[in-house]
């Protein structure tokens, strides 16, 4: 816990630091805010009756809710971001339940004091976790499904990440490198805990690593209408550096018209402090992997 509150002064001092260097540019007319944001929508109902070729009734709902505002000057960047999404599907008849397809929430906060055209100092955080519980699921007497046991909850797991190093920036490519990194893992859920989830120690909620980060992104337009982006995050804790996280995003979004896209994205994971529970109930380390296609309806402000 003391290398946490360390690894947080350092960040909290540089980050002021930053911004009192900034302080006659951010009170100029240079100052400018740009907001932006988008909320999708989608849903999907399949309904069978008699229907020879089999099949199951399916209803699907989704939603993902983007947000950013960035504060750019001469002489910095500060970015804010919040994500949300969720979705929710049920396979079979009214004896099923819904279950969880999508959960995540992110808030991004990014310093960037400019050194160069392309080279700046970089301090930021980055929270994920998610909103609804996670559960298994199980066939009662009745043959109705019914929850069993929850596997996670809101800030159980949550990863906060404070960073400070160096950022290198292109048109369509940026990459963070910072050797000073404090990766904190919160699982405030009692039984998760009790159980050691996530990695942290039985009992304990919380588990500080220090170490190193590489955050790299891109974004552009493949195409008139059809635009990328991607995210690397790596995390190495000093006291294994053999050991390195990975966690990868994609997002290809395809624009039908102002109202309506198509987006395809993945997301891959492989965390050594996080065991996977399998089909026969035991628990051992794996790559998670997670795509989705959707067709959204949404709007952009």
């Amino acid at each position: 816990m003391k290398r946490f509150y360390l690894a947080l002064c350092c960040t909290v001092l540089s980050w002021g630091i930053l911004l009192a260097q900034d302080t006659e540019t951010a009170a100029d007319s240079n100052k400018i805010w740009t907001l932006s944001g988008s909320a999708n929508f989608n849903f999907s109902n399949v309904q069978l009756s008699n229907w020879a070729g089999g099949g199951d009734n399916t209803l699907a709902l989704g939603s993902v809710f983007d947000l950013s505002a960035v504060r750019e000057t001469d002489k910095s960047k500060w970015t804010n971001t919040f994500n949300l999404a969720y979705g929710i599907a049920r396979v079979g008849g009214d004896g099923n339940l819904f279950r969880k397809t999508d959960d995540q929430l992110i808030l991004g906060s990014a310093y960037n004091y400019k050194l160069s055209p392309r080279w700046s100092l970089a301090t930021g955080a980055e929270l994920r976790t998610q909103v609804a519980p996670g559960y298994t699921f199980t066939t009662n007497a009745d043959g109705n499904e019914v929850r069993d046991q929850v596997q996670s909850e809101f800030f159980a797991p949550a990863f906060l990440n404070l960073n400070l190093g160096l950022n290198y920036s292109i048109k369509h490519f940026s990459v963070t490198i910072s050797p000073i990194s404090n990766k904190l893992t919160f699982v405030l859920d009692d039984s998760l805990s009790d159980a050691g989830a996530f990695g942290v120690d039985p009992g304990d909620k919380i588990r500080s690593e220090i170490g190193a980060t590489v955050n790299a992104a891109t974004e552009f337009e493949l195409f008139k209408n059809v635009s990328f982006k991607s995210g690397l995050l790596l995390f190495m804790n000093y006291e294994t550096p053999d050991l390195i996280d990975v966690d990868w995003t994609t997002l290809l979004v395809f624009k039908v018209n102002k109202y309506i896209t198509t987006s395809f994205g993945t997301r891959l994971i492989y965390d050594h402090d996080v065991r996977v529970t399998q089909d026969d109930g035991t628990q051992k380390l794996g790559i998670q992997y997670k795509q989705s296609l959707n067709v959204n309806v949404g709007l952009k402000f």
